[in-house]
C-alpha cells in the first residue's frame, strides 16, 4: 500500500504553526463555560489529537479501537474517554471525566467487560506520533504520524488485563467527506454538532491478552480506530445511528448513518481495495434487515436482525450485509447501544461476492 503520509508536507506545515508537537492534560473535573471543537483539519497538523478546548458538562471526546478475528467469533474493543458519563447517555456519572473501557467478546457467546476511571489524562500529538496516558488505569495507546501504525498496552493489575493490541494499516485514513489530505482544509463534520475522524479504517491487527478470570484472548484479525466529539451530549446530539465496518475479500467498508431529531439524515460511506480509495463521503445508506427492521427506528424498537448497506461510489454499487451476536449492550436510560460482532457479505453488484469479518453498532437516544 502506498501511504498517502507526506513527509515534506507535514514539515511545512509543522513549520508554519511554529510547533513540533503538542502535549496537553486533561483534568478530570469538568471545565466551567462553553468549549470550542475542531471541525475543519486545517486548524491543526495533527489528525489524531484533542478534538475540543476543554471537557465541560456537554462535551465529548473520545478515542476508539476495536479489532476482531477473521472468523468473526473473537471480538475486543478499547475505548478510551475525556467527557462525563452522562454526556454520553449513561445514568450515572463516575466522578471523572477520565475514563476506559474494555469489552470483549468470546465464540461462546460470553461477554466480558471492564472500566477503569483515570486520573488527568496526557495527550501528546506531533511529528513523532501520538500518544496517550490514561494516568491511574494502566491502559496507554502511541501511533505513528503517517497513521500506519497503533499499539495499545495495557498493565493493569487492578481490573486484572495485561497485554498489548497492535494494528498496521491496510487503508488510508480519511474525514466524513474527504481522505485525509496532510495540510488540507477538510471538513470533520459528521452532522452539524459532532466530528469524525478515521485514522484506521481497515488494518492487519494481533491481540494478546491476558484477563484474570477468564484467561487468554488472543487472536489476529482485523482492527479500527477511530475518534468521535462534539459539542452537546450525546443524547441531544443525535437520535439514532448506526455505524459499522468490515474487512470483505480485498475491500474495507465503513458505514455511518445518523438520524438527527428533526429527521435529517447524515452518512459518510468509505470503501478501500487494496490500500486505494475508491469512494468516501455520501451515496451510502444502511438499514436494519429481519426482525425489528422498522426505519426510522422508533422508541420501542427492538435489536434488527442484521443491516444493510448500499453505497453508490464511483466503480459502482457496492452492497454488504452484515449478521452476528451481540458483543456488548450496557443499560442507558434514554435510550440504548448495541454492538455486534460477526459476518460480513458483499461485493459490488453483478460482481464476484466476498465474505469476511465485521464489527458494527446502533445507538439511539429518546428525550
Amino acid at each position: 500500500m502506498k501511504s498517502s503520509f507526506s513527509f515534506p508536507l507535514i514539515l511545512q506545515t509543522l513549520f508554519a504553526v511554529g510547533t513540533f508537537a503538542v502535549t496537553k492534560i486533561i483534568p478530570t473535573d469538568p471545565g466551567n463555560g462553553p468549549t470550542i471543537a475542531e471541525f475543519y483539519s486545517g486548524g491543526t497538523p495533527f489528525f489524531d489529537g484533542p478534538k475540543i478546548d476543554i471537557v465541560n458538562d456537554t462535551s465529548f471526546d473520545w478515542w476508539y479501537f476495536d479489532a476482531i478475528s477473521s472468523d468473526g467469533t473473537y471480538q475486543l474493543t478499547v475505548s478510551f474517554f475525556t467527557a462525563l458519563a452522562t454526556t454520553l447517555g449513561f445514568a450515572t456519572g463516575f466522578g471523572t471525566t477520565n475514563f476506559v473501557v474494555f469489552t470483549a467478546m468470546y465464540p461462546n457467546g460470553t461477554e466480558y467487560q471492564q472500566f477503569g476511571f483515570a486520573g488527568p489524562v496526557t495527550i501528546s500529538d506531533g511529528l513523532f506520533g501520538i500518544k496517550g496516558n490514561w494516568s491511574s488505569t494502566g491502559f496507554t495507546f502511541q501511533g505513528t504520524t503517517d497513521l500506519s501504525y497503533y499499539k495499545i498496552v495495557i498493565d493493569s493489575p487492578a481490573l486484572g488485563i495485561e497485554g498489548s493490541m497492535i494494528f498496521n494499516s491496510v487503508a488510508p485514513a480519511h474525514y466524513p467527506e474527504d481522505p485525509y489530505i496532510p495540510g488540507k482544509n477538510l471538513s470533520e463534520h459528521l452532522s452539524p454538532v459532532i466530528g469524525w475522524a478515521n485514522a484506521i479504517p481497515d488494518s492487519i491487527a494481533k491481540i494478546d491478552f491476558n484477563l484474570a478470570g477468564v484467561g487468554e484472548l488472543k487472536f489476529t484479525g482485523s482492527g479500527y480506530h477511530d475518534k468521535n466529539w462534539g459539542l452537546q451530549s450525546l443524547p441531544q446530539a443525535v437520535k439514532s445511528w448506526y455505524w459499522g465496518h468490515g474487512h470483505i475479500g480485498p475491500y474495507s467498508l465503513v458505514w455511518f448513518d445518523t438520524v438527527n431529531y428533526d429527521g435529517t439524515e447524515n452518512v459518510s460511506g468509505y470503501l478501500a481495495r487494496d490500500g486505494r480509495i475508491i469512494g468516501v463521503g455520501s451515496g451510502l445508506t444502511a438499514r436494519p434487515t429481519g426482525a425489528n427492521s422498522t426505519y426510522p427506528p422508533t422508541s420501542t424498537t427492538g435489536n434488527p436482525g442484521g443491516f444493510h448497506i448500499v453505497y453508490n461510489t464511483k466503480d459502482g454499487v457496492f452492497v454488504a450485509d452484515v449478521a452476528g451476536q451481540v458483543a456488548w449492550a450496557p443499560p442507558l436510560p434514554l435510550g440504548g447501544y448495541t454492538r455486534w460482532a460477526g459476518q460480513i457479505t458483499g461485493g459490488f453488484v453483478g460482481q464476484r461476492t466476498y465474505t469476511g469479518s465485521s464489527v458494527w453498532e446502533w445507538v439511539r437516544f429518546t428525550l
